[in-house]
């Protein structure tokens, strides 16, 4: 007996050992299949490293953004403000905030920490497909892959704003995953971790809110039969939902939205929502043509398809509920779909007339479709016949097309440039925005004119009463020159939306550049009554102020723009100058030094600083400005000038007369040249050549004392007495005061 049992312990152990050993082979193939997909999608999305901000809403979000752009991360700020477009989504520009604080405005990290969050997401996709198919490698494997390189995806990862949907499924996932291990252990704890999670995730982005009906679809898939008391447990689910809906409800009412019209009627919402329900769908698996914009159609152009696409729907819906009713894995895929997707389509429109659809609202919803496909694939592989090896062919293809596609079209978010053309080459029709936005591209980033407005008249052709368009072009207009054109469009802006700020700004911009500084501060004040938190508004009131004298008043403004948007360089630049017309040169410096350290490359701030220097006798550091301003701009003929005579007052005359030499090519009828020049050629006992230098000065103007006092003394130290008294008192004439020594020395009293 005692030998049996001897005999069966040592089976046992046996059989232990070898269980573990396989559940060690078993977990090192789980870790590689994840370590391999997780590459992939990196590689997959890592043209996104190259892509810069685009005007598709970085802008506004991030870029001018007071809450990120801060010396300092404002957390309490950040959740007790709601951002742009009245919407409420703290964590997200918490990470914003933390990127600019690690570095700047480098796009470099704002896209990295994107697709690393992407990354992450992919992994808890498979994991969380593992435990839900109760370790179900193949399956996983497939919905994670799919997910992580789906061309759809591309928006939701390289869009820098849209953190939001990577954000927000990355606390999603954790928390679906969290609420499977609560199922099992029943531990309070697992509970509570999870509602934390849910919470995270709709302060990331409110889509989050769909997170119970997913709880409900997962019980639906483990458990035999739904119960009440699973109902209950998601009240306290449903509850944080609700509280959310109720916040953005309430956003949306009393805010001011960009696009909140919707002109459609009840009957039309559906034939658009089962459009873009079905739309959604065929994209998955056809994902061709996408783009980062789809216009709506005109609502008497809606196309035929719109109007069949419910039909088609319903006989969708028959074929599941006759062939697949009783199949939970279809059914949970379908319901994770649906649950995922109701909010986004556009029922309560989020984009008004717009636009219909986006690639990013499909970000979390492709999981539910994914994982049936992957369950059909799995069927497939459990028989024995040929379907399987035309499936994994088929599945193989796909990856590599969609590996490509997605690698490609990362790179259509380089810039606002090739993000707009991409969209008007496929939907050149209809598509007034991608004009607006382009035009808004080469206005600004490139400063070519001729094309932004090209794109202006093209976008108001489509629609003629864009008010930011006419805007747009009437800064373009303004920057040619053309002021009464700009004029014309802003009051056009205006008449449209009275309370367009920016076109009241600018409008403000033309009445100060023609020095009507009351017309300018009543424009201003309007546009700061609309928007309060806007920099550029202050830094304009300050310019009015500093035109009337009213420094104290200048300094103010310019320092509630700086607060507002600290990056601005320029307010930081006339700031300094008004501290150095208040003789308040520490200030002057420090602002001098914060607006190039900004822009390094804006040659006013370097100009102003060099100046400023020179009156503190600090000529090195003023020579060292100059040298600066003449490195980014040879031509600039005051710099040249004013470095030529620094150079004279710390004896430096050669390099002094190299200076001025090149301002007598490029300004041969300038006399202070020939003068100053004249001056250093004298310093160094080149009397003929400062008497030439001289002589040409007061050819070109014979009213300036100086310069026939200057061409006495080079007369008198050539020998030439009688000249050097002819000129003297010419100078006397002219009301030059003379030292009594030199008229001593010369014989005249």
């Amino acid at each position: 007996m005692k030998a049996k049992a001897k005999h069966n312990n040592s089976a046992n152990k046996t059989k232990q050992q070898n269980v573990s050993s396989s559940n060690k082979k078993n977990n090192i193939s789980l870790f590689i299949v994840a370590g391999c997909i997780a590459v992939i999608t990196f590689i997959v999305f890592s043209p996104s490293l190259k892509c810069g901000f685009t005007n598709f809403d970085d802008n506004h979000f991030i870029v001018e953004n007071p809450l990120i752009v801060s010396h300092s991360i404002p957390i309490k700020k950040i959740f007790t403000t709601v951002v742009t477009e009245n919407d409420y989504y703290p964590i997200t520009i918490l990470s914003f905030a933390v990127n600019y604080k690690l570095g700047k405005l480098d796009p470099y990290g704002f896209h990295l920490l994107n697709v690393l969050l992407h990354v992450l997401n992919t992994l808890l996709v498979f994991w969380f497909i593992f435990i839900l198919t109760k370790r179900n490698l193949l399956m996983a494997a497939f919905v994670a892959l799919f997910f992580g390189i789906h061309p759809m995806h591309v928006e939701s990862v390289t869009w820098v704003t849209e953190r939001k949907d990577v954000l927000f499924l990355f606390f999603f996932l954790i928390a679906l995953i969290t609420y499977m291990r609560f199922r099992v252990s029943r531990k309070m704890s697992w509970y509570i971790i999870t509602s934390i999670l849910f919470i995270l995730s709709c302060l990331s982005k409110g889509t989050a809110v769909v997170l119970p009906g997913i709880l409900i679809i997962i019980d639906y898939l483990l458990t035999d039969k739904l119960n009440r008391k699973m109902f209950i447990e998601k009240i306290p689910f449903f509850l944080i939902s609700a509280g959310f809906i109720i916040l953005t409800y309430l956003l949306h009412k009393t805010g001011t939205l960009r696009f909140d019209v919707d002109d459609r009627t009840v009957a039309q919402k559906i034939i658009f929502a089962t459009y873009d329900l079905l739309w959604y769908i065929f994209k998955l698996i056809i994902p061709s043509n996408l783009s980062a914009f789809y216009a709506a159609p005109r609502l008497n152009e809606i196309p035929i398809v719109f109007y069949i696409s419910p039909l088609i729907l319903l006989g969708f819906l028959a074929i599941i509920y006759l062939y697949f009713r009783k199949n939970k894995f279809v059914i949970f895929g379908l319901l994770f779909y649906f649950f995922s997707i109701v909010l986004m389509l556009q029922f309560v429109p989020s984009g008004g007339s717009l636009f219909i659809m986006a690639d990013r609202y499909n970000y979390l919803p492709s999981i539910g479709l994914l994982f049936i496909l992957a369950y059909i694939i799995n069927i497939s592989w459990q028989k024995k016949n040929g379907v399987k090896y035309l499936i994994t062919g088929v599945t193989v293809i796909f990856f590599f097309v969609f590996s490509y596609e997605t690698y490609a079209r990362t790179k259509i978010w380089q810039n606002s440039g090739t993000l707009w053309t991409d969209i008007i080459d496929k939907y050149p029709d209809n598509c007034y925005m991608a004009y607006q936005k382009r035009g808004e591209y080469y206005y600004e980033e490139k400063r070519d004119d001729e094309n932004a407005l090209m794109d202006d008249n093209k976008s108001l052709e489509w629609n003629p009463n864009n008010a930011e368009v006419f805007n747009n072009r009437g800064m373009v207009y303004q920057r040619k020159g053309q002021n009464e054109l700009a004029l014309a469009d802003y009051n056009k802006a205006l008449g449209i939306n009275p309370r367009n700020y920016l076109a009241l700004l600018n409008r403000g911009n033309v009445y100060l550049k023609n020095g009507n500084n009351e017309l300018a501060l009543n424009d201003y004040n309007q546009a700061l009554n609309i928007k309060r938190d806007y920099f550029m508004t202050y830094n304009n009131i300050a310019t009015v102020y500093l035109n009337e004298g009213k420094l104290d008043l200048a300094i103010d403004n310019f320092s509630k723009a700086i607060t507002l948007n600290p990056l601005y360089f320029k307010a930081y630049d006339d700031r300094g100058s008004v501290y150095g017309n208040k003789g308040q040169y520490d200030l002057a410096i420090a602002d001098f030094n914060k607006a190039i350290e900004l822009d390094p490359t804006y040659i006013h701030t370097f100009k102003n600083r060099g100046l400023l220097y020179s009156i503190q006798k600090q000529y090195p550091l003023a020579i060292q400005d100059f040298s600066s301003v003449l490195s980014l701009d040879d031509t600039d003929a005051d710099t040249h000038f004013s470095r030529g005579k620094t150079y004279s007052l710390i004896n430096e005359d050669e390099k002094a007369i190299d200076d001025f030499n090149s301002l007598a090519l490029s300004n041969p009828n300038n006399p202070d040249v020939f003068n100053a020049r004249g001056k250093s050629y004298y310093k160094l006992k080149k009397y003929d050549l400062a008497k030439a230098d001289f002589s040409k000065a007061i050819q070109l103007n014979a009213s300036i004392s100086d310069y026939w006092l200057n061409i006495s003394m080079a007369e008198n130290a050539t020998g030439n007495k009688e000249g050097a008294k002819s000129d003297v008192i010419r100078a006397q004439q002219l009301g030059a005061k003379i030292d009594a020594a030199y008229l001593n020395e010369l014989g005249l009293k």
